[in-house]
């Protein structure tokens, strides 16, 4: 019996790749994973005053509270390296405080910035995508945002909460398209614990699989997420915390 050839389970050769939030948390993987398997890869800091990416293009920071701006970005985007085929959001970990001693002005700034921000570069991408039948979107955020039980992170979880929910309303309208929407939970990466010695040995006891995760790991399942051979999956949020979490 002839065996049947399968491609490679992460095919992104030749797709195009914006990484927005690419300067922290598992950006760098995942920038040098996508690279490393033949995308042309778009580079974009979230940070104020962030570097310009491979593209020659960041976002503003005042982007948030303008629409066109994202528009202009992903523009000039397109014009360096052709129509997007990828779009992936890094979230940065933050933490602000208790909620009762959070001012509304504070809450206001981080819903806008991990909540409002993502949801209108997604948005703009997603109409891009869906035109030529074919795109991925795809958002890194905390687990905090599926189990909100984490101290001092009540706007972000809230933030990252309804970018799940988000994310999910926008795959059940894009399947006919052609273009998936999905998000990955992380919870505690190595990039996100400083902790050495006792401390991290006490962290890693409440880990089923007995260790931190790895950046790499993050990047890989990006990689498949984003790649050709998985079209059959949108809407959803891989759980990428070692076991601590599952449902």
């Amino acid at each position: 019996m002839q065996m049947q050839q399968f491609p490679a389970v992460a095919d992104v050769a030749g797709l195009s790749v914006l990484v927005l939030g690419a300067e922290g948390g598992v950006g760098p993987a995942v920038v040098e994973g996508f690279e490393a398997n033949g995308a042309r890869v778009h580079v974009a800091s979230l940070s104020d005053g962030g570097g310009a990416g491979t593209a020659g293009a960041q976002l503003p920071a005042h982007a948030a509270d303008d629409p066109a701006a994202i528009a202009a970005f992903l523009d000039r985007c397109e014009a360096a390296g052709g129509p997007l085929d990828v779009a992936v959001y890094v979230s940065p970990p933050v933490s602000v405080g208790k909620a009762l001693d959070l001012d509304p002005t504070t809450y206001g700034r981080v819903i806008r910035d991990e909540l409002l921000l993502p949801v209108l570069v997604l948005r703009e991408a997603a109409s891009r995508m869906a035109a030529r039948k074919f795109g991925r979107l795809l958002s890194f955020c905390s687990m905090s945002g599926k189990t909100g039980a984490h101290p001092g992170v009540s706007p972000y979880a809230a933030a990252k909460g309804g970018l799940i929910a988000f994310s999910r309303s926008l795959a059940a309208e894009l399947a006919p398209s052609g273009v998936t929407v999905n998000v990955i939970a992380t919870a505690l990466f190595d990039v996100q614990v400083h902790k050495t010695g006792e401390e991290l040995a006490q962290v890693v006891k409440g880990i089923p699989v007995g260790r931190v995760g790895r950046s790499q790991e993050a990047a890989a399942a990006a990689l498949f997420l984003a790649s050709r051979q998985s079209g059959y999956i949108t809407g959803e949020t891989l759980n990428m915390s070692g076991g601590r979490f599952m449902d």
